[in-house]
């Protein structure tokens, strides 16, 4: 027997007012300027936005972001997911979910995780965030997840290959396995938290747990495993 594991994060960027300076001092003007009013002229227009976009992309860092949100659900069982309001509370999230799951499985069989570019992302994130704020991992958590490991079904990877890509939303709609109802995507996230609508957070979490188990069905019937 499999416990397949169904897992999907949603994080935010750094909150660390330290290291938003930090990336600050890092931004600089395209390489093509060189005249000062020139350059005076992008400092004043466009820097700030330059500084929030290489900001924004530490949502992406498990060594700077955060995770604010964890779905998950075990075999048939219902989709859930945890929030937080405050990323002082991330350890108190990583620990208090990785003991859920662990309660929950079956312990009868070998564990499967799946996830859409879970190998890639939120494995990865996860264990990041793990090492950076002193969580111990399960033995059940992949240390170095790859797509193609036996313990790992990344239903990216499964449909568009070890190098490809495609968006969860697209690959349901190819199944006929439904798509995504909110119109919340992940890059809404960060904004979304910070305007304090945790539930929406969360409720957009299940729904990806719900559909990525929704494709690997599909995916299972091809393998002949279902």
């Amino acid at each position: 027997m499999t416990d397949y594991i169904y897992l999907d994060i949603e994080t935010v960027s750094t909150q660390d007012e330290a290291v938003r300076d930090e990336i600050a001092a890092t931004v600089r003007p395209p390489a093509s300027m060189s005249k000062a009013e020139t350059i005076a002229k992008w400092e004043a227009d466009q820097k700030a936005s330059a500084v929030a976009d290489a900001v924004a992309k530490t949502a992406l860092d498990g060594g700077y972001g955060h995770v604010v949100c964890i779905g998950w659900a075990i075999g048939e069982g219902r989709a859930q997911s945890d929030v937080i309001r405050d990323v002082a509370d991330e350890a108190f999230l990583l620990a208090g979910i990785f003991d859920v799951i662990t309660s929950e499985r079956s312990f009868t069989g070998r564990t499967v995780i799946v996830g859409h570019n879970v190998a890639e992302f939120d494995l990865r994130f996860l264990w990041q965030r793990a090492c950076v704020l002193g969580v111990p991992v399960p033995p059940w958590f992949p240390r170095d997840p790859k797509p193609w490991s036996d313990d790992i079904h990344d239903t990216m990877a499964m449909w568009a290959g070890r190098n490809g890509r495609i968006g969860l939303h697209r690959l349901a709609k190819i199944f006929g396995a439904g798509g995504k109802l909110s119109d919340m995507t992940g890059a809404d996230v960060g904004r979304v938290w910070a305007g304090g609508d945790l539930d929406r957070i969360a409720a957009y979490c299940r729904q990806d747990v719900e559909i990525t188990r929704a494709v690997h069905r599909k995916m299972l019937v091809a393998m002949g495993a279902a």
